[in-house]
């Protein structure tokens, strides 16, 4: 069965990424969680014939994780909007809580990823696969900004919290 133009495209953005930016990253300190990307509402596009994905059978979700609860996953198949579409991927900076209550200073920094059971806070960027070395470092930079600004409001010590009382309740 042949494969699509936008299966391609996401074929390649994912080779670049898998050789260069993500070894990249693992040196910084970047390893593959347990946790997986949820499929979410945004991953759908309304056509004549439905809802269609606009992932591909080719999309992975693994995430990547230096300090929980911030994970970083690589949207390859939502970079078609651009004219040199090949070239774009987003990166998503998404906290693991199911419908925390986020602070509102972070509302705006931080936009909602809508699932079936709730929804995740997520920010995210695009990136220019052309130039994987400046964004390695730009990916690192954000998500220490990110977790820096979450840790001055408050939110990490929170998610601590609702993580430790979820563990005790399964415990007793």
């Amino acid at each position: 069965m042949p494969i699509s133009l936008k299966e391609r495209i996401e074929m390649l953005r994912q080779g670049i990424l898998h050789r260069y930016v993500i070894p990249a990253l693992e040196e910084r300190g970047f390893m593959v969680s347990n946790w997986k990307r949820p499929q979410s509402l945004e991953d759908m596009v309304l056509r004549e014939e439905g809802w269609v994905p606009l992932y591909t059978q080719f999309t992975t979700w693994e995430t990547y994780c230096r300090d929980s609860p911030l994970y970083v996953y690589f949207n390859t198949f939502y970079g078609d909007v651009y004219e040199k579409a090949y070239k774009i991927c987003f990166v998503e900076f998404i906290i693991n809580a199911l419908s925390f209550p986020l602070k509102k200073s972070l509302v705006g920094i931080f936009t909602r990823l809508n699932v079936k059971d709730g929804y995740y806070w997520k920010t995210r960027m695009p990136i220019d696969l052309s130039f994987p070395d400046v964004y390695v470092n730009e990916i690192d930079s954000k998500y220490s900004e990110l977790t820096l600004l979450m840790s001055h409001e408050g939110v990490i010590e929170e998610l601590a919290n609702v993580n430790k009382s979820k563990t005790e309740r399964r415990v007793t």
